[in-house]
């Protein structure tokens, strides 16, 4: 009996624990498992965590010398002087060019990090919002993530990804359902209970 009674004992102690230890993360926009919109903590937590993941790809990509970005930009002077006699070969050259996609790369990912950062510090949910939409619209831009990770890789500029932590592996497959997700269950249900005047 004293057995029973303390096993009970330590469970109840164990339940409180492990719902404070429970939190919403970005999987909760793949297969989401009671993730309320509405309960801006959750909220936080997902774009802390999402935050942590993307930061993770950025730290594996290494800044643009002053060398690189100099070329980069005496080119993209050289085609824009051109305009329309430009011919697209030469575009799609630059395009395709290491400089230019490390370039895009670099950009892509910290616009991502700050419509995050955005996203988890904001004080005003409509304000919090619109950095979500962001953020989403930055996560499906997955051609140009692939692209530049693509060329990079090639290149012997980040790791492979299966080189990279777990958590970091796969960013085309699945930052493009972040994003899905992003727009699925926090920034359409906020818009229509703007429509329903549930939200203020």
């Amino acid at each position: 009996m004293k057995l029973l009674v303390a096993v009970a004992f330590w469970v109840l102690l164990a339940q409180p624990q492990a719902q404070a230890q429970s939190s919403a993360s970005a999987w909760d926009l793949v297969h989401p498992t009671g993730f309320d919109w509405q309960d801006k903590v959750s909220r936080a937590q997902l774009a802390g965590d999402l935050l942590k993941r993307v930061q993770i790809l950025s730290a594996v990509i290494p800044p643009m010398t002053t060398s690189a970005l100099e070329k980069l930009r005496s080119e993209q002077a050289r085609v824009a002087s051109l305009g329309d006699d430009a011919s697209p070969r030469r575009r799609g050259r630059l395009y395709l060019s290491r400089r230019f996609q490390h370039q895009s790369l670099l950009e892509l990912v910290d616009q991502t990090l700050g419509a995050l950062s955005c996203a988890a510090s904001s004080r005003r949910v409509a304000s919090e919002m619109a950095c979500w939409a962001q953020a989403s619209a930055f996560l499906l831009e997955e051609d140009r993530l692939d692209l530049g990770l693509n060329i990079l890789r090639e290149a012997r500029m980040i790791p492979r990804d299966e080189d990279m932590p777990v958590t970091a592996q796969d960013p085309v497959v699945w930052y493009g359902e972040y994003g899905r997700g992003i727009l699925r269950y926090i920034v359409i249900p906020y818009m229509q209970s703007l429509k329903e005047g549930e939200v203020q």
